[in-house]
Order: C-alpha cells, then sequence, then structure tokens
C-alpha cells in the first residue's frame, strides 16, 4: 500500500449554536449536581451511586427544564443561516443557562456527552493512623483527603477532601480541646481545621513555610479552650519546631506562631507529652527532649523549652514516647528538686535503621542528672534487637509493660520488658510502616506497605478491621530521604512512575475491576522490595476497596524472605492478564528471572549474565476457571514456554507479547516473540475414552492450541523494553489483526480467525513503535508515534494524528500513552502524557480524548492529574477505567441523561445495507461491499456476485424440520460451536429454504 487514500472531513468541527447552547446547558446541570457528588460515603461518581435529597431533585428538574430549552434550539438550527445568526445574537437565553463556576472543568466538558467520575481509591501517606476518642471509628490519610471509617463495619463513613493546591497532606492531628476536630496540614504551607463528624471544613491558615509534621495539646496552664499547634516545618534548608495559635476571629483567619526549636538536620519525629510540658524531637541520628521553663507563662512569645540531647547508635526511623503518670501536668515541685517530679518521669523507645530497638526509660531524669553532676553516667538504653531491617514501626503498649515494632519482615513483634520474651505475629501482607494503640489499649492498629491497613485486638493478635485500597506498585518518595546501607543482599530495580500493569475489567460482575499487584510496595526505610506482579487483586471501582486476593504465581513467604547467598527471593511476575468473554476464564502469562548470583558461574564474564538470564527465563501461560463455590480462581491449565521457537538453536522459551480474548467465544490468541500466532480453546479431557468429571459431576477441560499461524518474521529485540506486537480482535470474533513493529520495518496483518488463514498483510503503515490497535466496526484503529484510523471496507485513510512530544524520553513517552476501544459505543480513548511546570519543577500529566472514528476532532478531551498505568475499556458497559500513579481508578462514561418521559432503549441505528452490512459477520460480505475493488478488501476473499433475494409467497415458505436444527446446534460441544452470526446465518438459511453448498 504505497498510497493512501485520505477520507473527505467530516462537517463535525463547526458545531451549531444549539450544541454550543446544549452544551451550555449541561454545564449547569453539572455544576449544579456538585453539591451533591460529594457525599459522606467518599464523594463516588453519580454513574456508581444513586444521590438523594432536595438539592439533588431541584438539580434534576432545573437540569430537565434547560435540556427542554436546548431541544429547542436544536429543532431551529435547521433554519436558513440567518435565521441562526439572528439566534445567536439572543443573549438572553444564553445567560439563563450560564453555568455559574467552572471548577470542575478538567473532568467534564459541557455538551460532551461525558464525564470522569471522582477518583476512588488513593495511597496511603506515611503517617499514623487515629483511633476516634471512643475507638468506633479509624481516621486515616491519604493524599489529599482524609476518610473516616467504621471499626464495627470496615465501611468508609465519611471523605474529607482538602485543597489540592498546597501539595499533600503531610500531618494531622486530633484537636485537645474538642476530639470532633481534626488538624490537617499540607506541604506547601497550609493548615485546615475540619469537624470530621459531619464533613464541614472549620477553617484554613496559611504558613509561610513546607509543613512536614503536625502535633496538638491544649493550652497551658490553665488548660483554656484553644489548642496549641505545633509544627514541623522547613525553609531554605533549615528545620524548626513552631509553635502556633490557630484562630478564626469573625472569618478572619489569624496565625499566632513562635519558633521553639531550630535544626540543621531533617526532624522526622515530633512527640508531645504532659499537655505540652515535653517535646521530644527525632532528627537524624539525635534525639532531643525538651522540657517548658515557665509553664505558668500563658504568651507564646514568652515560652522557652530547655533543650537536652543525645546520640543514638543508629539513625532513627521510628520513636515513641510516654510519661508515667496519666495524670496532667503537674505544678507541684518537690523540696530538693527544681524540676516538676511528672516531666521527668518519661520513657522514651527508639527504632533504627539497621534494626535495632533502644529503649530510654526515665530519660529525661537521667539528663537532668547528668546536666547537674558532669560526672554522673550517661543515660543508658537497653537493646533489643531481632529485626533484619531499618525498625518501620515502634509503639509503647498503655501500661508500659510491652513494646510493639514491626518492619520489612512482615512480622509483628510484642517485647515483654519484664521477662525479655518476645512474641511474634509473623506473615503479615505486607512490611509494616505504622503502629497505634487505640486509647483504651484494646487493639492495635496497622498501616502496610501494599496500601492496606487493619485493627487487631490485643487479646487474641487477630483483625477486626481491614481497609485494603489499590495495591498497584508505585513510586513513593520518602518525605525526608533516609541514608543508604550497604546490604549483601541482591537490590532491585526501582518502580518507575512509567509503565504499564496487567488489568482487566470482569466481564461477569459489574464494576469489579482485576489487577495483577505485587506482594508489597517499595517500603519508606530504604529497602526495595520485590516489585513483580504476583497477586490478582479484585478491586470494586465504586468504593475503590478491595473485594478479594490470591494468589497467581509461586510465591516464597517467610520471616526473612532471603536465599541462601542473602538474595531476595523473588517471585514471578504477571506480566499479561486477560478474561474470557463470558467472564468465566481468566488468562495469565508469567514471566521469571532468575537473580544474577544463580547463573553467573554459567557466564564467561560479567557482560554474558545477561544473556545467561535471557536464556534461562521461565514462561508460563495459565488458564483459571471461576469456582462459584470459593469464589476464587482455580488453575485449570499451565502451559510452559507456550511459544518456544521450533528449529531454532536459540535455547530462550520465547516471550509472549501480547495476549487477547475472543468476544464472541471462550477462546484466547496470543502472539510470541518468534513470529508465530496462535489461538487457545478449551477442550473436554478423557480418560481412556471416558470423559473425565470432577466433585461436582461436572467435565473437566484442558486448554489446547487448536491453531497456528506463521507470520513469517522474526520480531527483532523489544525497542527500549516495549512491546512490538499487539492483538485486535472484531466484535463477532471473525477478524483478528496483529500488529508487528520490529528494527527494520512495520507489519499489519488481516487473519481469519475461523481457520487462522492470512488474508492480507499491509506493509509501513504506522510508524513508530506499535502501542496498540483496536477495531470499531469497519474501522482499524493504531496508536503508535501518530493515532491512525484506517477504513478497512474502503481501504483509505480516515484521518491521522500525530502524537506530540512530551519532554521526557521517547521509552517514557510509550509506555505511558494508552489506547482502549469501546466496541459497542463505536468509540475509542487515547492517553498521551503531557508536560506541565508544577511549582519550578517539571511535572506529567495525561491528557485523556474519546474519539469517534469518524471525526478527527474529540468528543471529549480533558487532563487527569497524575500518569496513568492503565486504560481499560468497561467491558459489558460503556466507557473507560483510568488506573494512574496515585493509585486512583476513575470511570469516564457516558453522562446521565435524567428522562423526560418513559425510558426507552438506546438501539444502534443499523448501518446502510441490511445485515450483510455489518462488519465481521463474515468475511466475505465484507469484501462484496467494497467501492475500490483493490487492497484489502481485494485480498481477503475472492470477487462473488450476489443476487437480491426474492420474496417468496406463503405457499413456497420453506418448512424446517427439528433434526435440521438439531444438526446444526448438537453437533458440536458448546464450547466449540461457531460464532452466534455464523449460527444465525445458518438458520436464517434453513428458513429462507437456502442450503449450504
Amino acid at each position: 500500500m504505497s498510497k493512501r487514500k485520505v477520507g473527505e472531513e467530516r462537517g463535525e468541527d463547526g458545531l451549531g449554536e444549539a450544541s454550543k447552547k446544549r452544551k451550555i446547558a449541561h454545564a449547569e446541570s453539572s455544576g449544579s449536581r456538585k453539591s451533591v457528588e460529594r457525599q459522606e460515603d467518599g464523594g463516588v461518581a453519580a454513574d456508581y451511586a444513586g444521590f438523594e435529597g432536595k438539592k439533588l431533585k431541584q438539580a434534576r428538574i432545573r437540569a430537565r427544564k434547560e435540556r427542554k430549552m436546548a431541544r429547542k434550539e436544536m429543532r431551529d438550527e435547521n433554519e436558513p443561516a440567518k435565521e441562526d445568526e439572528q439566534k445567536t445574537s439572543e443573549k438572553p437565553a444564553i445567560k439563563k443557562v450560564k453555568p455559574k463556576k467552572e471548577k470542575r472543568k478538567t473532568h467534564r466538558q459541557s455538551g460532551s456527552g461525558w464525564q470522569v467520575s471522582d477518583a476512588v481509591g488513593g495511597q496511603l501517606v506515611d503517617l499514623d493512623p487515629i483511633f476516634s476518642a471512643e475507638e468506633d471509628h479509624l481516621i486515616l490519610a491519604y493524599e489529599f483527603s482524609i476518610r473516616i471509617y467504621a471499626t464495627s463495619t470496615s465501611l468508609l463513613i465519611r471523605t474529607l477532601s482538602t485543597s489540592t493546591n498546597h501539595g499533600s497532606i503531610t500531618g494531622f492531628a486530633l484537636s485537645d480541646v474538642d476530639p470532633c476536630h481534626l488538624y490537617v496540614c499540607m506541604n506547601q504551607g497550609l493548615v485546615e481545621k475540619w469537624d470530621w463528624k459531619v464533613g464541614q471544613r472549620l477553617g484554613k491558615w496559611t504558613i509561610s513555610s513546607q509543613l512536614f509534621g503536625i502535633a496538638v495539646t491544649s493550652k497551658l496552664p490553665d488548660e483554656s479552650a484553644e489548642d496549641l499547634v505545633y509544627t514541623v516545618e522547613s525553609r531554605h534548608g533549615s528545620w524548626t519546631v513552631t509553635g502556633n495559635y490557630l484562630r478564626d476571629m469573625k472569618g478572619q483567619q489569624q496565625t499566632e506562631e513562635h519558633t521553639l526549636l531550630r535544626s540543621v538536620d531533617p526532624i522526622t519525629s515530633l512527640r508531645v507529652s504532659n499537655s505540652g510540658g515535653v517535646l521530644v524531637v527525632a532528627a537524624g541520628n539525635r534525639l532531643v527532649t525538651g522540657q517548658l521553663v515557665d509553664p505558668k507563662n500563658a504568651t507564646l512569645k514568652d515560652m522557652t523549652y530547655t533543650w537536652r540531647e543525645i546520640v543514638c547508635p543508629e539513625w532513627i526511623t521510628s520513636m515513641d514516647a510516654r510519661m508515667d503518670t496519666d495524670h496532667k501536668y503537674i505544678a507541684k515541685r518537690v523540696a530538693d528538686e527544681e524540676e516538676p517530679t511528672a516531666s521527668k518521669a518519661m520513657d522514651v523507645v527508639v527504632g533504627g535503621l539497621k534494626g535495632s530497638v533502644f529503649v530510654y526509660q526515665g530519660l529525661l531524669r537521667s539528663l537532668i542528672e547528668k546536666e547537674r553532676k558532669p560526672h554522673a553516667a550517661a543515660p543508658v538504653s537497653r537493646l533489643l534487637h531481632w529485626h533484619r531491617n531499618g525498625v518501620g514501626a515502634v509503639k509503647w503498649s498503655r501500661d508500659g509493660n510491652y513494646i510493639i515494632s514491626g518492619g520489612v519482615e512482615t512480622v509483628l513483634v510484642l517485647w515483654q520488658l519484664d521477662t525479655g520474651q518476645r512474641q511474634l505475629l509473623p506473615h503479615l501482607s505486607a512490611p509494616i510502616e505504622s503502629i497505634v494503640v487505640s486509647p483504651a489499649g484494646s487493639s492495635y492498629a496497622i498501616r502496610l506497605a501494599d496500601n492496606s491497613a487493619m485493627v487487631l485486638s490485643t487479646a487474641e493478635l487477630e483483625p477486626t478491621v481491614s481497609v485494603s485500597g489499590v495495591q498497584v506498585a508505585i513510586s513513593r518518595r520518602p518525605m525526608i530521604q533516609l541514608p543508604d546501607i550497604p546490604r549483601v543482599s541482591e537490590s532491585l530495580n526501582v518502580v518507575s512512575v512509567f509503565r504499564r500493569f496487567a488489568g482487566a475489567v470482569s466481564r461477569s460482575t459489574h464494576g469489579q475491576l482485576l489487577l495483577a499487584v505485587p506482594g508489597s510496595l517499595p517500603s519508606r526505610i530504604g529497602v526495595t522490595n520485590n516489585p513483580s506482579a504476583a497477586y490478582l487483586q479484585t478491586l470494586d471501582v465504586r468504593s475503590g476497596s478491595q473485594i478479594a486476593r490470591q494468589a497467581l504465581t509461586r510465591t516464597k513467604v517467610t520471616d526473612r524472605n532471603i536465599g541462601p547467598e542473602s538474595n531476595l527471593i523473588v517471585e514471578p511476575n504477571v506480566v499479561l492478564l486477560q478474561t474470557s468473554h463470558d467472564g468465566k476464564w481468566l488468562a495469565t502469562v508469567e514471566e521469571w528471572i532468575p537473580p544474577r548470583k544463580d547463573i553467573q558461574f554459567l557466564a564467561i564474564d560479567a557482560g554474558d549474565i545477561g544473556e545467561e538470564q535471557k536464556f534461562h527465563i521461565e514462561i508460563y501461560l495459565k488458564f483459571w476457571q471461576w469456582d462459584e463455590v470459593s469464589k476464587q480462581w482455580k488453575l485449570v491449565s499451565r502451559i510452559e514456554a507456550p511459544h518456544l521457537p521450533t528449529g531454532s538453536s536459540s535455547d530462550s522459551p520465547g516471550k509472549i507479547l501480547d495476549l487477547v480474548e475472543d468476544p464472541s467465544s471462550t477462546g484466547f490468541a496470543t502472539i510470541g516473540d518468534e513470529g508465530m500466532l496462535k489461538f487457545w480453546k478449551p477442550k473436554i479431557r478423557y480418560r481412556d475414552g471416558i470423559k473425565v468429571k470432577g466433585k461436582d459431576g461436572q467435565n473437566l477441560v484442558t486448554w489446547i492450541c487448536w491453531s497456528t499461524t506463521s507470520l513469517t518474521l522474526h520480531v527483532s529485540d523489544h525497542i527500549d523494553g516495549q512491546l512490538c506486537a499487539r492483538l485486535a480482535f472484531s466484535l463477532d470474533g471473525s477478524l483478528l489483526a496483529a500488529g508487528v513493529h520490529s528494527a527494520s520495518t512495520s507489519l499489519l496483518y488481516m487473519i481469519d480467525a475461523e481457520n487462522g488463514d492470512i488474508r492480507t498483510l499491509c506493509q509501513d503503515m504506522f510508524s513508530g513503535l506499535l502501542i496498540n490497535l483496536g477495531i470499531i466496526d469497519r474501522h482499524l484503529v493504531v496508536l503508535a508515534d501518530t493515532l491512525l484510523v484506517w477504513d478497512i471496507v474502503d481501504d483509505w485513510l480516515t484521518y491521522e494524528i500525530p502524537i506530540p512530544p512530551s519532554g521526557t524520553s521517547p521509552a517514557k513517552q510509550r509506555a505511558a500513552m494508552h489506547l482502549a476501544v469501546d466496541q459497542r459505543a463505536q468509540t475509542f480513548a487515547v492517553v498521551i502524557p503531557e508536560a506541565t511546570n508544577s511549582r519550578s519543577r517539571l511535572a506529567f500529566v495525561s491528557r485523556l480524548a474519546v474519539f469517534s472514528p469518524a471525526s478527527p476532532t474529540p468528543v471529549f478531551s480533558t487532563a487527569l492529574p497524575h500518569t496513568l498505568f492503565a486504560l481499560l475499556s468497561m467491558g459489558p458497559k460503556r466507557g473507560y477505567l483510568t488506573l494512574d500513579s496515585a493509585a486512583e481508578v476513575r470511570a469516564l462514561t457516558p453522562a446521565v441523561q435524567l428522562p423526560t418521559m418513559p425510558i426507552e432503549l438506546a438501539v444502534e441505528p443499523p448501518p446502510p445495507g441490511g445485515l450483510d452490512n455489518i462488519y465481521g459477520t463474515r468475511i466475505g460480505s465484507l469484501l462484496d461491499k467494497s467501492k475500490s475493488g483493490k487492497g484489502l478488501s481485494s485480498l481477503l476473499a475472492p470477487e462473488t456476485k450476489s443476487a437480491a433475494p426474492a420474496v417468496p409467497d406463503e405457499d413456497d415458505a420453506a418448512v424446517v424440520r427439528p433434526h435440521q436444527l438439531a444438526e446444526i446446534f448438537e453437533t458440536q460441544n458448546s464450547f466449540a460451536l461457531p460464532p452466534v452470526t455464523a449460527l444465525f446465518e445458518r438458520v436464517a438459511g434453513l428458513f429462507a429454504g437456502r442450503r449450504e453448498g
């Protein structure tokens, strides 16, 4: 195909006046719904949850009136152009429906008919959870929101959405005066005060520094109804602890602040004890204690602390402090002491970066004694050592008899100080990053590195609350960078923001997303965990919560999780995942690369170790069946090296480059780097000629390769580590498009899916690395260096759109580009990265656009705030799902239309020419309708002549016998039946009096 016919441009660039007014009306309706979209359940989008209340009813009535007026304007659009110009000058009609606000402009375009839901899911930030005073609620902090969960049901009660213009949340604390009030600080210098029980923002204050922590206590010494807010701030490389009074004076926010401590080292932890009488600060390897000099002084500017410090043997990764008394500050002094008795009874426990736990009992008393008597012994710590890596969290029990710690080992350790014994709770799902003891001491709240949290009872150590979010491996930058510790274990690659994830939408249950996720995420204490996606997470996209989680590959979960050579045990990585058209089958492709230490003896030199790893890679194709009894996926078939090159001297098993599901029957197709295309189907298992049945009496099946097609091309090495081959089925499953890109050329195959025959081969149709492709009706959509839409029937280029550069490397740009096709809605969505300047640094957002194959003008376009990991079609429902680098899921759906008349089912208009003109129904029927008679259509099948069918009289009507229908439906097993369209044609042929020749 040296020449491409460019289709005539459709007259869709110019919007009619009625369409513009319809857009404005839609924007008004969306603006009126904004107040009801953010409910107490977390602000779930309108397409997933119903809304109640008078505001919604009023919004619906107003939207109905506006749409009625818009339809009236649309009918007038067919008038002559002069009348249209007169109508456009009627400004009162436009003002009546003018949108009030444009805050959701990036999420919804007026008149486009599409809307983006609010984000669900999200990533837990590195902060300790908070119990309510009655322990009936658990409060968790996400990047831009605070979420309240009920401890009795683990359900989300309320979401507090903070301002996104001041960075992410870096601290939150309950008020010491009113436990219903919550203070939240953001990185870019903003503190907000919320009533978390009703979800109301009470005030916000701006601070001219970066904030990294917050603590709250009541005002000293009379404890009047005012909170004293301590903040950890950073400005120009200097770190400070600042006391603040945040007041609201008749709607005017006022801030009174006073610096209490300055530090050159980053401040990682702050604890406030004894109502502000004692402060404990961790900065690097220094532990600093501060004692209030004059607690009777009520003014903030006169507050001064006496600071004393000790140097710990290790860098401090976690810390906790407690007082021996539960009483408030006691002003009583002992006759022979100048310091208050209660303030000296302070115990501190510290977790180190190398795994040690240091216990300082009576630390302040020892420091005061050392200050008075220089020859006195320095404070001595008690050493507890079990952790092999940094201690992620450490806490005192309420009675002070126990210390609870956790880290990368996924083990909760309880240290009994009196006896020196310890109790272990092993095999948690991920490294422990936070531990919180409830106010009554009856529960432990634990935050894990896999974006989950749980509550354990202290008596049985059994979970009572579980909250799990999206567990995709994301790149998390710690707020404070810890020093690197040389280790013997083999280091792994850090997770990149620009990457792809294997995922699929459930075909059997609406609103469920299947994702291949790792066992844990990178830990904040500097140890890189295995990012291999070895587990399957089933996610409810309406709430962002986890439904189920199961292992897909072999997993080696141990306390040490390291091999004999001190190398980290690495699980196989699931790189591809698809579900069947009915949702009953799941196909996965996993890869496992052996560690360098295991095969370095096979290499001639260090440069050949990588080649040996490629030769010893393990690749498996697995087929899973859904089990209704256990509610899990059951492994049915495992095929080792399914694309092993035949007749080749290479020892490489051959990688699988793409996996797609057959939309018309139970089956899948794969393509490997040896240039072979394989079709996979289930088959009943036989033993000695007898069908093998399971415990439930059902026939057992196995999966086989029933058809193989050679593409006569050996695909070269992957370019920039990206996929270089993609597959796409037509809606009826009769046509399969295969795109292959090598270093020298790009090829596109059109293959008959029924017999595997190659009908045509197009060379150099697209340029650059192939990202994805799809088929919509008669159009082929290809995303590479350009977005290309090709009319298969007429054999011409409909349109082509160049992809602009994003300012990053080509490999990262391709990893952030996505294409998804909604064959039922006749649309496709494209995502490309877009560079933007955010506070003097280069950041990336994702530009999402929805197209119709008939026009190069997008029907919807918006910018999403993060880089996308996945873009998926919603399958049976119309719309798309997005998963981004912030572990947030959004739904892009057609706007909900509120009808003014009885609801009628929307029927797709049939294409001209009758049933035979539907693309993909039968390949031969496509060719007869070709206008040009050459190119793709001429290669698919020979020319045929068809006569117009005569309408039979009633006396000539064909008589169909039951055995004739039985011959069509009972000749094969149900899973081996031909496509539904082929069955329909055969049945229609019987009633039309035709016979198959």
